[in-house]
Order: C-alpha cells, then sequence, then structure tokens
C-alpha cells in the first residue's frame, strides 16, 4: 500500500486457536495465543461473529413464531425478488439457500432482521441486520454487540495491563460494505457499524454494490476500531487482509458448512462439531512504513 512516496506494510501473525464458546474469556485467550507475539502498536483483528458468541449475544430463532404478514412479505422479499435478482447475477450459493430453505425458517429470521435493525435489513436477502447463521449449532444465530465499542476498550485496557504495551483492537464482519472507487473517506455497508465514515444503508448497499461492481471496491466491514486513527482506507485494507487470512471455519454458508459436516440440516449441527475444524477469531496485525 503507498501513502505519499511510503510504502506501508501490513503483517499478519496467525495462530490457531479453539473456537469462542459462549463464555470464552476472550483476554486469556488473546494472551494465551499470542504474548510471545506482541509488540507495541499490534492490531489484534477480531472476527465480530466469535465476539458475539463469546459474549454470548446468540439467540435460538426456534423461538420466534412468524405471522402471516411477514411469511407474506419475507416470500415475496426472498423466494421471489432476491431469487431472481441472484439468477440474474448467477450468485448460485445464495439461490440456493433462498430456495431451499423453508420459508417459515426465513421468516423467523427475517422477523428478528426488522426488530433489530429495521426495514432496510429486512430487505437484505442474507446475514441481515449484522445476524449471522454459520459456525453456530442448531438454530442459533449471532446478534450484533449493542456496547461493543465498551467492550473493545476494556479489552484494550485489559491486554495493556497484561502485555505493559499499546495494543490497539479491530474488530470485522465478513458482511460487505463498498466503497466507491475514488473516495477515500466513505464507504456505504450491509450491516450496522461505528467506524466513522462507513454509512449503513443495509440492503440498498448490497444491491448497488452487487449491482454496479465496476464503481465499487468490495470489503469486509469493520464494525469497531479502538487506536490511533489510522484513516478508512487503511482500515478496510487491514479488513480484507484479515478476511482473507482468517479463512471460514466451517464454512462461508450453511449449505458448506452441511457439506463439509456430512450433515441433512442446520439443526443438527451441534457445539461439539464446531470445534473439529481449526478457529482464527484473533489475528494480529503489524503495520511497517517504508520509504
Amino acid at each position: 500500500m503507498q501513502e505519499r512516496g511510503r510504502r506501508v506494510i501490513f503483517k499478519v501473525i496467525k495462530k490457531p486457536m479453539r473456537y469462542w464458546y459462549p463464555g470464552a474469556n476472550v483476554v486469556k485467550e488473546i494472551w494465551r495465543t499470542y504474548k510471545d507475539t506482541l509488540r507495541p502498536g499490534d492490531i489484534i483483528a477480531l472476527s465480530d461473529k466469535a465476539l458475539s458468541i463469546a459474549y454470548g449475544s446468540i439467540y435460538d430463532e426456534k423461538l420466534i413464531h412468524p405471522d402471516p404478514i411477514t411469511k407474506f412479505m419475507t416470500y415475496i422479499v426472498s423466494k421471489i425478488f432476491w431469487a431472481k435478482v441472484m439468477h440474474y447475477m448467477f450468485l448460485e450459493d445464495t439461490l440456493s439457500i433462498l430456495t431451499s430453505t423453508p420459508l417459515n425458517v426465513l421468516a423467523s429470521h427475517k422477523k428478528l432482521s426488522i426488530k433489530i435493525g429495521g426495514l432496510k435489513h429486512f430487505l437484505k436477502p442474507l446475514s441481515e441486520a449484522g445476524i449471522d447463521t454459520t459456525n453456530l449449532p442448531y438454530t442459533y444465530v449471532s446478534l450484533p454487540i449493542q456496547n461493543i465499542d465498551k467492550i473493545v476498550n476494556e479489552l484494550k485496557e485489559q491486554l495493556e495491563l497484561l502485555s505493559s504495551m499499546p495494543i490497539n483492537i479491530l474488530v470485522i464482519d465478513s458482511d460487505k460494505c463498498f466503497q466507491p472507487k475514488g473516495y477515500r473517506s466513505i464507504a456505504f455497508a450491509t450491516r450496522p457499524t461505528g467506524i466513522k465514515g462507513i454509512i449503513d444503508l443495509g440492503a440498498i448497499a448490497y444491491f448497488i454494490g452487487r449491482r454496479f461492481k465496476k464503481y465499487f471496491v468490495e470489503y469486509p466491514t469493520p464494525v469497531a476500531y479502538t487506536g490511533p486513527w489510522l484513516g478508512l482506507r487503511a482500515l478496510l485494507k487491514i479488513s480484507k487482509i484479515v478476511d482473507e487470512k482468517r479463512g471460514h471455519g466451517l464454512g462461508r454458508n450453511i449449505i458448506e458448512v452441511l457439506r463439509r459436516l456430512g450433515k441433512r440440516s442446520y439443526d443438527e449441527v451441534t457445539w461439539r462439531d464446531l470445534g473439529r475444524v481449526k478457529h482464527y477469531p484473533a489475528i494480529v496485525v503489524r503495520i511497517t512504513v517504508k520509504k
């Protein structure tokens, strides 16, 4: 990455960790894994989903009973509109999820999404409002952490006490955001985020970003950050590098998860299954600048 005559290098240090079950001690897990690796000013890039699960920000969608209006609207949005759009854009995996998932299950997810994110997120095809279904068992989903800024500040303070050095925290979600080409200080997200310069447009961002690809650069979404401000472009760049290095656990979507585990239905996936693969909920990024 070139910055006004300087070359900025992002070094990624990636070590496998145990799956973070609800109640996991995040500071303890990070320190145990990276205590001999951390250097002053390092960025610890955390998975938004893993953090949500560790802090118990999950919900069982089996408890939701969708009403007839929600079912009807879900059918229109998912089974008709987005199914046609996905077919047109050759997004076969997403199309398969929408067409093969029972309407009652989709409607339960939509009912939760409109409660958390409102209409602009209800209208998104998948992962609405930052709600995620992958790498969780049964009918559980992860929810965005409401007080995430407070949590990342606490993590920073505790890790700095243990390490006696400045540590920065960046939380990243694989849900996409889109930066208009030629613009460095603004981007449009498909989920809520507290990062300066990123505007949450929900389904609108998803549609324009996918439909008009040549006008946008696609990135994962940085959700929260604490540390010296690096600029939006740098945070987006780091998020993309980390997302590529992190991988997708058991899979990018429920179809990949089921194929990998040899299961027929998502509600057959257990907590034990989740510990069968390597996970990278925390990755260290080190920035160096060369002239």
